[in-house]
């Protein structure tokens, strides 16, 4: 419970939503049954949280685990049956949602990936195999705090905090060929996601009309904390300032992004920032109060933390665990749509069928954003597929 307590503490629920097309209408009965075999293969999921005095745990959920027939997101878990996941159908689009307090995206990709094999199963004649997913013991935050006490300092109450953007969310969605976004890393001889990275860095400079971004980015900490079979959130984040001018050369932009982000990803990084981000998490969950009083203090110590940010990138790449070629056979399209938690803009990307898909969570009260993005990609050569403005997030 405590690796996902934070989004239980934060003001508004954070949920993510997976979005998959299939080639053919979706058959309600059918994905049930898939649903149905899924959850005795992977128990992790199937619970229900109780609170003991100040102490939560999970222990198994007895109710039944539906599938809704339409794409309303619903509150999790109060009209879920107690489950901290969703599952819905609508014509040809199958949706899953999920309380970020159970799991991250990459927790929730062998569940999602093994429904829709067994669905793929029972309306195709395919065979995928099912496999027990288990999950690693939970990491011991006590340990990573004793082992990097520097972690713990004092909030500055004179710190200067972000100003984020807090206006009703609107969407958008950008997509672009992978193979031309792997072309301009390649120009600047760095990783592809610092080439997104900076190019969306320089976007954002000219839609915000600011000569200074601060990001954040998410990475899976798994490798780092030792369970590379943990379902349960192992995001660390991390942030990054960076002054910029407007006609900034890419390869010299990416080239900073990218020395951050390889510095980041080493072991030692991560689990100092675990250390940085759960410390706080933990003070709190410790503490002899109510669950109410709890989340307005860790409201208030995140802010002053500094955690806002201009805007957030997570690469989930390919949506599938393990990658499935032939599960993508049956599979049109996919989105991800996640709330801009902590900034002014959220961006979710993936990558099926040689397509990078941004979908962009906006609380910034201005239009322009996909065309702003639209014109940093195709400056450099990318071709743009779509960009296009959807209007109000009405998940």
């Amino acid at each position: 419970v405590f690796q996902g307590i934070m989004y239980y503490f934060r003001r508004e629920k954070v949920c993510p939503r997976y979005q998959f097309t299939l080639k053919d209408p979706v058959d309600p009965a059918l994905l049930q049954q898939a649903l149905d075999a899924a959850l005795e293969a992977a128990p992790y999921y199937r619970v229900r949280l109780v609170w003991e005095k100040r102490k939560a745990f999970l222990e198994p959920n007895s109710e039944p685990c539906l599938v809704y027939p339409d794409s309303v997101m619903r509150e999790m878990p109060e009209q879920t049956n107690g489950y901290f996941f969703a599952l819905h159908c609508a014509q040809n689009t199958v949706y899953f949602d999920w309380f970020h307090f159970l799991t991250d995206g990459r927790g929730i990709a062998p569940f999602m990936t093994m429904v829709l094999q067994f669905y793929c199963n029972l309306r195709y004649g395919t065979a995928f195999e099912g496999q027990t997913l288990e999950t690693d013991p939970a990491y011991d935050i006590e340990d990573i705090l004793a082992k990097y006490p520097e972690s713990q300092v004092a909030n500055d109450m004179q710190r200067p905090v972000v100003q984020t953007f807090e206006e009703t969310p609107t969407c958008c969605r950008i997509r672009l060929e992978k193979a031309g976004l792997v072309d301009a890393a390649l120009r600047c001889g760095v990783k592809p996601f610092s080439t997104l990275t900076a190019l969306l860095c320089k976007a954002v400079r000219a839609y915000l009309d600011k000569d200074e971004v601060l990001y954040s980015y998410s990475t899976d900490a798994r490798d780092a904390l030792g369970a590379p079979n943990a379902l349960y959130n192992c995001v660390a984040s991390f942030q990054r300032k960076l002054p910029l001018t407007a006609d900034a050369p890419l390869a010299e932009v990416a080239v900073g992004v990218d020395a951050d982000l390889k510095e980041n990803l080493s072991a030692e990084r991560k689990l100092f920032r675990i250390a940085e981000q759960m410390g706080w998490v933990y003070r709190v969950y410790q503490q002899k109060a109510s669950l109410s009083i709890k989340k307005r203090i860790f409201q208030m110590g995140e802010y002053i933390s500094g955690f806002p940010a201009d805007f957030w990138v997570s690469y989930l790449g390919d949506p599938f665990a393990p990658s499935s070629p032939e599960l993508t056979r049956y599979i049109e399209d996919f989105q991800t749509w996640v709330p801009a938690d902590g900034a002014s803009i959220g961006l979710e990307c993936t990558s099926l069928h040689g397509i990078i898909t941004l979908c962009v969570k906006n609380k910034v009260p201005r239009p322009g954003f996909a065309e702003a993005l639209r014109a940093a990609f195709e400056a450099e050569g990318i071709k743009v597929l779509e960009a296009a403005e959807l209007g109000a997030d009405n998940t």
